[in-house]
């Protein structure tokens, strides 16, 4: 077994694949956070070692006795499911950070929704609310009037956020579920989860953003006691050594997706 597949992962984080140049792809179980904010959030992320959030990386020692260290790439929300990437240099994580800085990755993640929308494929444009003391979107105070741009207020400022959906799939019974494919174009904060619920489709099992007494009902009748929210791929070209190269990386689809929108 290669020293990429001794990581200290966490038990519910699985190995999909690496490259030649050290980019590694986890696929990133529910309530796994990307990188531990305290010491004592250790054992709730991604990889059981120390975490310097400076340069945001992981280093541990390895069964041989070695330091070894990863790069973080960038972040999933803990409660969402899905690929998440590593790199094993500093410089090659700098390269691929600019690439997602520059909005050049393509993401697609899968949700199950409640309700279902009324055109099969088209593009959210929808503003967010910009907490400046927490840096993160929140929910516009109203929609009922998607048409119209939400107004900004004191507690914070109002910032584009755009998303293309498609409708994969729905269950035509009581509750009424779709399986949406969701491409953000932004990167903001719970972008998705926002946007879902302001078009009045909340992803089920959503403890921020959602519909909370269908998601007791869900998790009653259904079983369902996690946010259906998942990241299938991350895909995007990158620069190293003089050269461009491609990366692509898929994390299956958990199977209660299957279950609740065949």
């Amino acid at each position: 077994m290669s020293a990429l597949h001794q990581l200290p992962l966490h038990p519910s984080v699985e190995w999909i694949q690496s490259n030649r140049h050290g980019l590694i792809a986890l696929n990133k179980g529910v309530g796994v956070m990307a990188h531990p904010n305290r010491l004592k959030d250790r054992h709730a992320a991604l990889l059981d070692a120390d975490y310097d959030l400076d340069s945001q990386s992981y280093s541990w020692t390895n069964a041989q006795g070695r330091e070894e260290k990863l790069w973080l790439l960038h972040r999933l929300d803990s409660p969402t499911s899905g690929v998440i990437l590593l790199a094993k240099h500093e410089a090659l994580a700098d390269s691929v950070r600019q690439v997602f800085a520059e909005k050049a990755v393509k993401k697609v993640y899968y949700a199950i929704v409640k309700g279902c929308p009324q055109a099969k494929v088209g593009q959210w444009n929808q503003k967010l609310k910009q907490n400046p003391y927490q840096g993160s979107p929140t929910r516009a105070r109203s929609t009922r009037a998607h048409s119209q741009a939400p107004e900004s207020s004191p507690a914070g400022r109002m910032i584009s956020a755009k998303t293309h959906y498609r409708l994969e799939g729905t269950r035509r019974s009581t509750p009424t579920l779709s399986r949406l494919k969701l491409e953000p174009i932004t990167g903001r904060t719970h972008q998705l989860r926002v946007h879902c619920s302001l078009n009045r489709l909340p992803i089920v099992g959503d403890q921020s953003y959602g519909d909370f007494k269908f998601n007791r009902a869900c998790k009653k009748s259904l079983g369902v006691n996690r946010l259906c929210l998942h990241a299938e791929q991350v895909a995007f070209d990158y620069p190293w050594k003089g050269k461009m190269h491609s990366f692509s990386a898929k994390a299956v689809l958990p199977e209660v997706f299957n279950v609740l929108c065949p």
